[in-house]
């Protein structure tokens, strides 16, 4: 699926609220048979009805853990791995996204992610030009 997840079960949504994550540990890296030193981020979940998940995934950016209110990447392979399901999956603790998906079996090839997006912000980037930088 690309990105390394450690897909975390949870006992209530009561701890999925109560995570905390310390921004200045170290990244997790997984090193296991045939995986050559790859970051690892968290994605926690808890089943909460038989269409429903609620879920909250941190990853290491810049040197610090930080909180991603919303992940398809994460989305598919939880799906896979609770597959078969056709669920709506909110994630986030303050803000929540909706992210929908569905997986029919396990061993399919074929998961979809779905949701809708909201445009919070607009702007322009301004790069320096390559003429005398010696590039």
């Amino acid at each position: 699926c690309g990105l390394y997840y450690a897909l975390v079960p949870l006992a209530s949504e009561a701890a999925l609220d109560d995570l905390a994550v310390n921004p200045n540990a170290p990244p997790l890296i997984d090193s296991r048979a045939g995986l050559v030193d790859k970051e690892c981020w968290l994605y926690f979940y808890i089943r909460t009805g038989s269409k429903a998940v609620r879920t909250r995934m941190f990853c290491h950016e810049a040197g610090s853990w930080v909180e991603d209110v919303a992940t398809g990447s994460a989305a598919g392979p939880l799906a896979c791995h609770l597959a078969p399901i056709d669920a709506a999956f909110t994630q986030g603790s303050s803000r929540r996204a909706i992210i929908h998906v569905r997986s029919t079996r396990r061993e399919s090839e074929r998961v979809v992610v779905g949701g809708s997006v909201v445009r919070v912000a607009e702007g322009w980037w301004r790069l320096p030009s390559a003429a005398g930088s010696g590039a």
